[in-house]
């Protein structure tokens, strides 16, 4: 054939075929050869990024959440801050309002706390306040509200519980509260608890009212000794 020249090796020797330079098709070849590599390059660099972005957004995602929940709890004992008790003390008021059914409002503080403080340093009393949560959440329902509501003191929202039906509870967690004792740092500590009591609408009509009373409640049991249950 005019303008080619093969040349065909024999044995196990390579087969080499070469195509006169000025062939209209080598050019043709070698185009799509390099168009076809820069395709695989991009396919693969769109596909790195995609990991990126998804890697990113499933990131942002958890930060998002954690920040979420950040903003609704204490750090320390993993209760719900004041803040969010707070609203939840607020929807509920309104629920009981609207279905005309109780709630009971349970103020607690550690006994000496400050003291307690001084005598074992931040952390030890840190250690008690975390205690003291988790015996907080051990004695309630499932759909009662527990919370921090500020240095030493908690606070339970009982849903669908009156005054009566609160003071058991309160006195369980008096009780056990008494009974715990506490490590931290080769100190054995134990604490008790002034525990207040205030119920919708036997004692409060309005959320304030009702976070007073409890308050109330609480500083009389205190100021009668503590490690007592005291209702307004």
């Amino acid at each position: 054939m005019v303008g080619r020249n093969d040349h065909i090796c024999s044995g196990r020797t390579c087969m080499f075929c070469r195509v006169l330079e000025n062939s209209p098709h080598k050019a043709a070849l070698g185009s799509k050869a390099f168009m076809d590599q820069q395709v695989i390059e991009r396919v693969k660099e769109l596909e790195q990024r995609s990991l990126l972005t998804s890697t990113e957004t499933r990131m942002s995602n958890v930060k998002g959440e954690e920040i979420e929940r950040l903003a609704l709890l204490d750090t320390l004992t993993d209760l719900y801050n004041s803040r969010t008790f707070i609203k939840e003390m607020k929807d509920e008021l309104k629920r009981a309002k609207r279905y005309k059914r109780p709630v009971a409002l349970c103020m607690v503080t550690i006994d000496g706390f400050k003291e307690l403080s001084r005598q074992y340093g931040a952390l030890t009393a840190d250690a008690v306040l975390k205690a003291i949560g988790g015996v907080l959440r051990g004695a309630i329902r499932d759909v009662d509200i527990p919370a921090r509501y500020s240095a030493d003191q908690f606070a339970i929202i009982f849903p669908e519980t009156n005054a009566s039906g609160a003071s058991i509870v309160a006195e369980r967690i008096r009780q056990r509260i008494g009974t715990q004792t506490i490590t931290h740092n080769w100190s054995n500590v134990k604490v008790t608890a002034s525990v207040g009591l205030a119920a919708f609408p036997a004692h409060a009509r309005e959320h304030d009212e009702l976070l007073m009373r409890g308050l109330e409640a609480m500083e009389m049991a205190e100021n009668r000794g503590g490690d007592r249950v005291c209702t307004v």
